[in-house]
């Protein structure tokens, strides 16, 4: 199992770490960026972590840990 270092967003700042395969979608906000994983909450909600890292950033660092099932261009999170 593979894990990428992020900031979290929250006051102390810490360092979390998250499975790249768990990841199902990315957003940026204004002071944050949130990364969604599979794994619901209590309620059914999505959950994700707010991180310090940019939107751009954030997709570097999880698609430059991914070994297979991506597209061409190494991204799994390319446009169409």
């Amino acid at each position: 199992m593979k894990l990428v270092p992020f900031h979290f967003a929250g006051q102390t700042d810490p360092i979390i770490f998250i499975n790249p395969e768990q990841v199902v979608a990315v957003r940026a906000f204004t002071n944050s960026t949130h990364i969604y994983v599979s794994v619901l909450q209590k309620d059914g909600g999505p959950s994700y972590y707010p991180v310090r890292e940019s939107l751009e950033e954030v997709v570097a660092l999880l698609t430059s840990s991914q070994n297979a099932g991506t597209s061409a261009s190494g991204s799994m999170f390319e446009r169409t």
